[in-house]
């Protein structure tokens, strides 16, 4: 069984509605909130990382070992991506 690192990317920000992440900000995911992450989106995050760890495709995001999420207030979106090692 895998066991994939995970990387989460902000790919967009209402920058009318938040500050508090950028574009192109870059967080590894592991058991706890990495710092300067927003706990709430960690804890929506959360698991889909576990899906990406553990499996080699995510069938509703058609076959791509990717993830697009958005904030659960709306403001951030994250594109988690499995790291494969070299």
């Amino acid at each position: 069984m895998s066991n994939y690192q995970i990387d989460a990317e902000v790919i967009a920000v209402n920058e009318a509605q938040t500050q508090c992440q950028r574009v192109g900000d870059h967080f590894t995911i592991g058991k706890r909130t990495p710092a300067g992450m927003c706990c709430k989106i960690f804890h929506a995050l959360y698991p889909y990382t576990v899906a990406l760890r553990f499996s080699e495709s995510c069938r509703w995001e058609h076959g791509e070992s990717a993830i697009t999420m958005t904030c659960p207030d709306g403001h951030v979106v994250y594109r988690l991506t499995r790291v494969i090692p070299d």
